[in-house]
């Protein structure tokens, strides 16, 4: 007899996922390949910035071009720096919006290997719709929540501890919705549609979303760990529409 998803099978959905991708060979090649599109599109992006950024830095300022070779050596060295951390951030960006396909054909093997029948995908409009309004609606709904509870950490430092508890907790929630939205933006499931899995099974939402802050904290993991969450996500979202806990 099914159960109601609870804070245990949010955690554990990820867990498993990890388990899944571990045993199962096409998963565990699948879920390389954002972390290596990554290292490529930052090494392209410091490539492209140390080749071209110096020569027009030096067409823009001619005086450069008489500088001499030490100053031409500190201005590579800037521009690398400043290089490096904005590059990072395109590829943070950019490496999700490509990898699609890939989450999708993860989530597919993780909902066969559940045992779940064949679910049609809605049309791309569909999709795209139900992504957009949904990630509108969290930034709208629990953006503000983490502004607030930001600037009254600096407001009231001795609130501090107990702000960032409530800060972990809204992060979790947000963390969830968005990894959530992969397999439900692909089922066509509107954002009302959402919250109403969601109120049946809010724990298990919150452990799921806790589990992934924890997972993403880990310094340089995020890229690593990102399919490995999409995988719990399409569990937790089949455990959420069945009001049970689907398990391997």
């Amino acid at each position: 007899m099914n159960t109601r998803p609870d804070f245990k099978t949010g955690i554990g959905s990820l867990l498993r996922a990890f388990a899944f991708v571990w045993r199962e060979p096409r998963a565990f090649r699948l879920a390389l390949v954002p972390a290596l599109l990554a290292c490529v599109l930052w090494a392209v992006s410091l490539s492209l910035a140390v080749r071209y950024v110096p020569d027009g830095l030096a067409a823009w300022l001619p005086a450069l071009q008489s500088a001499g070779r030490g100053v031409s050596l500190l201005v590579d060295l800037l521009v690398l720096l400043i290089a490096a951390p904005l590059g990072l951030l395109l590829t943070v960006i950019l490496t999700p919006l490509l990898c699609a396909p890939v989450f999708e054909r993860l989530m597919r093997l993780r909902e066969r290997a559940l045992g779940l029948p064949p679910r049609p995908n809605a049309s791309f409009l569909r999709e795209l719709y139900c992504a957009l309004s949904a990630q509108l609606w969290s930034l709208t709904l629990l953006g503000p929540v983490l502004l607030v509870l930001w600037v009254a950490a600096l407001i009231v430092p001795p609130l501090a501890p107990f702000l960032a508890v409530l800060n972990f907790l809204v992060s979790a929630a947000w963390l969830a919705l968005s990894l959530l939205d992969y397999p439900l933006s692909l089922r066509g499931v509107s954002f009302r549609g959402r919250v109403g899995l969601m109120r049946r099974s809010p724990l298990a939402v919150l452990g799921f979303g806790a589990a992934c802050v924890c997972l993403f904290a880990i310094p340089l993991f995020g890229l690593w760990g990102l399919p490995v969450a999409v995988v719990a996500a399409a569990e937790l979202a089949a455990s959420l529409e069945a009001g049970g806990a689907a398990r391997v």
